[in-house]
């Protein structure tokens, strides 16, 4: 995978710290002093998702609300343990997370997993902003153990173990960039498919919006009203629904879905044949210039900066 990371062994909780932090956001981590500290950890990033593998003897990482800054990235983090047990804690909720089983947790927000014993655990974060209007369902359901099971957990859980495997190898940017996506999309599926919202209404409606409108994002005229109209509801209702899933407003959505998908058709060498207008356009983007200053502010890189380096990682979101 790109931008491979290995710390071998870390003798020093301090060291633990500072690289969890490098890689996601400043964390805190603390160890009990009556038994020697080791960890180890594998990281790399596969487009904009960091994923990390880390062993080492118990320990507690945590997200203060004193480290929180607006600059930090903001991810969602999914931990599956394949060794030892955690109390994750977040939002009020407090509950172990054993062997096999999964949770989520929210940078945006203070959290901490304690881990009283040896653990292997593999942790995938992933961009807040991606989620859309699901960042709110998952809000909802940090700290909250999975058990990996059949269906659409089986699939994630299948798909993790797979990055896990390859995490030491050579990913090219743009497929780092489509797992992400792949993970996102898993994530979203698992949740909508295991929360009491997936029996409600409006939350099929949005998932309908979200499909339509993905799927027609190279539509110039795509706008709130038409949107509306096609799903037989009213431009304030497609506003409520969007309010309510406690995400971005349906225009910041869309406007950061094409970005997303100008950025990845950029990073992507079967495409360097087309000029930037032309990947603008076809995602919606008609105006080059606007482009090239929204590409730069979402992403902190121009056009021909992601070309060039292949679209290392956008982050933000």
């Amino acid at each position: 995978m790109k931008t491979r990371i290995t710390a071998a062994r870390l003798d020093r909780q301090d060291d633990l710290q500072a690289a969890a932090s490098s890689l996601l956001v400043p964390l805190t981590v603390t160890a009990p002093g009556d038994t020697p500290f080791w960890a180890s950890v594998e990281a790399a990033a596969a487009g904009p998702a960091v994923i990390a593998r880390i062993s080492g003897a118990a320990h507690t990482v945590a997200r203060q609300a004193r480290a929180i800054s607006s600059t930090d990235r903001e991810l969602v983090k999914v931990v599956l343990f394949d060794r030892g047990h955690a109390l994750a804690a977040q939002d009020g909720r407090q509950q172990a997370v054993r062997s096999g089983e999964w949770a989520v947790l929210d940078t945006t927000r203070p959290y901490a997993l304690a881990v009283p014993e040896p653990c292997a655990v593999l942790a995938v974060g992933l961009p807040r902003g991606r989620l859309g209007p699901y960042a709110g369902t998952l809000a909802r359901r940090t700290a909250q153990p999975l058990p990996s099971g059949r269906g659409v957990r089986g699939v994630m859980r299948a798909l993790l173990r797979g990055v896990d495997e390859h995490i030491d190898g050579d990913l090219p940017a743009t497929s780092g960039a489509h797992l992400a996506d792949a993970l996102t999309a898993l994530l979203i599926a698992v949740y909508a498919d295991t929360t009491a919202e997936r029996a409600d209404v409006p939350c099929d409606l949005t998932e309908r919006i979200i499909g339509f409108t993905r799927a027609n994002l190279a539509d110039p005229g795509l706008s709130v009203e038409s949107v509306a109209r096609v799903h037989g509801i009213s431009p304030r209702h497609l506003h409520q629904l969007f309010r309510r899933a406690g995400g971005r407003t349906f225009a910041a959505w869309v406007r950061h879905e094409r970005l997303l998908r100008v950025h990845r058709d950029l990073a992507d060498p079967a495409l360097r044949h087309l000029t930037t207008a032309v990947i603008g356009a076809r995602s919606g983007l008609h105006d080059p210039s606007h482009l090239s200053r929204a590409l730069r502010a979402e992403f902190g890189r121009t056009p021909s900066e992601i070309r060039r380096t292949g679209g290392a990682g956008p982050g933000t979101g």
